[in-house]
């Protein structure tokens, strides 16, 4: 292995460990906190959004018609021994977004009503 691959590697697992690491302090304050006013830590714990499912549902399939037509672009547009990625990406974010401001415009405004 050469070394820019080492140095990646390092990368990115000191990421994932500094992730988990800031994830599981700052609840641990969050905790410490709560029973320090006196309140359960348990009650903190909020309750889960059934209808995050559906917003994870929308944006893969948002982001699968993203990458079609990314694809399609590709294949339409640009020349064939072209290997710009940049139209997949650009896809994968204007439907990814847009799949999100759907779900928004649909069931956002009504959680808070």
């Amino acid at each position: 292995m050469d070394i820019t691959g080492a140095i990646a590697l390092i990368f990115f697992f000191s990421t994932v460990f500094g992730l988990f690491y800031l994830h599981f302090t700052t609840r641990h304050r969050e905790r410490m906190n709560l029973i320090d006013k006196g309140l359960a830590p348990g009650l903190h714990r909020p309750m889960s959004d059934h209808l995050a499912t559906l917003k994870n549902g929308l944006l893969l399939i948002g982001l699968g018609l993203g990458c079609a037509a990314g694809h399609l672009f590709h294949t339409t547009a640009l020349p064939p021994d072209s290997e710009n990625p940049l139209p997949y990406f650009v896809g994968m974010a204007i439907f990814g977004g847009l799949a999100l401001v759907l779900f928004y415009a649909f069931f956002g405004r009504k959680q808070h009503d």
